[in-house]
């Protein structure tokens, strides 16, 4: 026995070796060796990646687009708008992203469940001696209760009440954020279609006017080299010469910064549709010479579902409720944190009594300062409240306003447009006689050219004047917040979103503003009657509703009642979102 204690005590002191002093320089040196190691300094990217780079971002750009395969319609530029717009497309990104954002928030109220795995060694025994209080001489001899090397384990589930209920505030508030990133999507895609219209419009009339304009430029160049010789000759007066050659050089200047204008038309449009700069393409031929759309407009109905519609007021509506949400936040932030816990443990130290075991605990924890800086958050917050509210109503105004100056603007458009198309007939009808009288030898080419370039001119303001009507019949349901696109779309190709614009539009240049409006007094009354009619049939659906509340846990039902329902409805019917773009 003494033998063995004797040769138990010798092995520990072998186990006591001092660490070597010799070894200390060489970790100080391998550690400084590491740090360095690890300092990051800024490395350029080369010109090589930077070409590799710009060479994925150019197939990137036009990767998976439909080919322009023949003359390009309006509702065909809406469609390729929509489908391949860059800024649309970031939209929808973005409310994928919320989509996932709303998903982890969901997930952050379920309970922590974590697994732990360790290990821990030593060059010697965790050994200890112990004195006597009463005697202060040694009472025990050096002794130890641990390996030298220890594994653990532990697998533990931790839930806090606290966390649970501002974890299901947070799921509420980005739920609404995934509704205002929709609502944002609707926006961009109304200024999409908004600029695509006139831009088109643009291009049209460029097409149509650029033929013409070429060979006039032409007849005034020659008109003016003319001009010059004539004047060097002496035949001509002088100040009749300079006069008819001002007047020459005005019109080239005119051609000129028209035909510049016109030749951009092309390009800002290929853009909007995410089209190749350069890439040729034609328009399909319009009939504008048809009758332009004309309708009477009920004022205070559109005010209505302007307030009903539009993409700004409903992501208002979406923030007030965050905000809302936000007071509740502060003040669950004063409720002390109830902790529940329990998990199963594991040791290897052969020394201990059980090397398995579960364990449970729970704990409460409160800041105690939180009585003093939460009210302050709580004021914080309704003053948030205060803000949106007041935003609301200040873009209330203005849509009330744009739905004025929209209805106005078409009216004054279409006077223009029939003012312009009159113009139009009378510089045709002069210029048809000015060439008969040329014809017939009474007139000279400086009246003609006059002529044919206020013709050209009076055709280019009368096309501009019909772009004009239709684009603010276009901003009328714009401004009322209609969606260019139906609810539901036959399917995701560019066929059946150009068939969708085709119908939308319509609809549209018909006058029709068949958007969804909440129920009247006399209908909700009505409801109510029939909805009293057949509460005896609702009874069996009561009854099961009230057997599901009572299986249901009172911890959630109380945090139901606090905080009302977990999901948030949209303000009224959105999108089928088995028919949205998204995908597109």
């Amino acid at each position: 026995m003494l033998q063995n204690i004797n040769r138990n005590h010798l092995n520990l002191q072998e186990h006591r070796r001092p660490f070597p002093p010799a070894m200390l320089p060489a970790l100080v040196l391998g550690t400084a060796l590491v740090l360095s190691g690890c300092a990051v300094s800024p490395t350029p990217l080369t010109l090589a990646e930077h070409g590799e780079r710009v060479n994925g971002d150019t197939v990137s750009l036009f990767a998976d687009q439909d080919p322009v395969t023949g003359p390009i319609s309006l509702e065909e530029a809406l469609a390729r708008a929509v489908k391949y717009n860059l800024d649309h497309r970031l939209k929808v990104m973005e409310n994928a992203l919320a989509g996932h954002q709303l998903t982890s928030a969901n997930l952050n109220m379920l309970p922590a469940l974590t697994a732990r795995a360790g290990y821990a060694g030593r060059n010697n025994f965790a050994g200890s001696n112990s004195n006597s209080l009463t005697t202060n001489s040694e009472s025990l001899e050096s002794s130890t209760s641990s390996d030298r090397d220890l594994k653990t384990f532990d697998l533990s589930l931790t839930w806090n009440v606290l966390d649970l209920g501002m974890s299901w505030v947070r799921a509420n508030q980005q739920a609404d954020r995934l509704l205002i990133s929709e609502e944002r999507r609707r926006k961009v895609i109304h200024n999409i279609v908004q600029d695509v219209r006139s831009a088109y419009w643009n291009a049209m009339s460029a097409e149509r006017l650029l033929a013409k304009i070429a060979p006039l430029t032409a007849r005034v160049t020659d008109a003016l080299d003319n001009a010059r010789l004539a004047q060097k000759s002496g035949t001509e007066d002088p100040l009749s010469a300079l006069r008819y050659r001002r007047e020459l050089l005005d019109a080239l200047r005119q051609l000129k910064v028209l035909d510049r204008e016109l030749n951009t038309a092309k390009t800002r449009l290929a853009a909007l549709m995410n089209l190749k700069p350069g890439l040729g393409f034609r328009l399909e031929d319009a009939d504008l010479e048809a009758t332009v759309p004309s309708f009477s407009v009920d004022v205070e109905r559109l005010e209505r579902l302007a307030m009903l519609h539009r993409p700004e007021l409903r992501e208002e509506t979406y923030q007030d409720r965050i905000s809302h949400n936000d007071v509740k936040l502060a003040y669950l932030d004063m409720v002390p944190g109830l902790e529940l816990n329990a998990a199963w443990n594991a040791d290897s130290n052969s020394y201990a009594w059980e090397q398995t075991w579960f364990s449970w605990g729970s704990s409460i924890t409160a800041n105690l300062l939180d009585v003093f800086t939460g009210p302050q958050r709580v004021d914080a917050a309704k003053a948030r409240i205060d803000v949106v509210k007041t935003r609301r109503l200040a873009l209330s105004m203005a849509v009330l306003s744009q739905v004025h100056v929209s209805v106005a603007g078409y009216a004054q458009a279409l006077d223009e447009f029939k003012t312009s198309d009159e113009i139009r007939e009378v510089e045709r009808d002069i210029l048809a006689k000015i060439n008969a009288n040329v014809s017939a030898g009474s007139g000279g080419d400086r009246v003609s050219i006059r002529a044919e370039l206020e013709s050209l001119l009076a055709e280019l303001r009368r096309d501009l004047a019909l772009a004009s009507v239709l684009n603010s019949v276009s901003r009328i349901y714009v401004t009322i917040g209609a969606d260019p696109l139906p609810e539901k779309v036959g399917g995701h190709d560019l066929a059946s979103i150009t068939a969708a614009f085709k119908s939308v539009n319509q609809k549209w240049f018909n006058g029709s503003f068949d958007l969804p409006e909440p129920a009247t007094g006399a209908e909700m009354d009505t409801g109510r009657d029939d909805a009293e009619a057949k509460a005896p049939a609702a009874e069996p659906v009561k009854q099961t509703q009230a057997l599901a509340e009572g299986r249901e846990h009172a911890v959630v039902r109380w945090f139901k009642s606090v905080f009302g329902e977990k999901k948030p409805q949209p303000l009224i019917d959105t999108t089928d979102p088995e028919n949205s773009l998204s995908d597109g």
